[in-house]
């Protein structure tokens, strides 16, 4: 089960980072930049289509739907762009994350980060 989660999870870091590239590549037909960008707003997001406060199925969106999706709209992605964006996400991985876990706790630091400063912004304005 543990090297399962970790193969997940490198497979994770891996799309994410081509959708972010894949997503500002011209030749990337229009839907599939609304699909990446709506994945990856969705996951920043502090907002939940299912609330953290069920149990597990809270969680389970963000397990599942997300890495599912990104899994998605890099598979449908055409061969130039996504060659040209697994090439620059190869590149961009092997010198920035080497480590896994080092992935894992600059993604949940940049969600901490954007989600203090939106709450800061609601509360600044209300």
């Amino acid at each position: 089960m543990g090297a399962w989660l970790r193969q997940r999870l490198l497979r994770f870091r891996r799309e994410l980072v081509v959708v972010a590239y894949a997503v500002r590549h011209p030749e990337t037909p229009l839907h599939l930049k609304a699909a990446g960008m709506l994945f990856i707003l969705y996951l920043l997001s502090p907002v939940d289509l299912i609330p953290v406060t069920v149990p597990i199925l809270g969680v389970m969106d963000d397990l599942i739907l997300v890495p599912w999706g990104l899994s998605q709209v890099v598979g449908r992605l055409p061969d130039a762009p996504r060659a040209d964006a697994e090439e620059r996400a190869r590149r961009f991985i092997s010198r920035y994350l080497k480590r896994p876990l080092l992935f894992l706790a600059i993604l949940v630091g940049a969600l901490l980060i954007v989600w203090a400063i939106l709450l800061w912004l609601l509360f600044r304005i209300l």
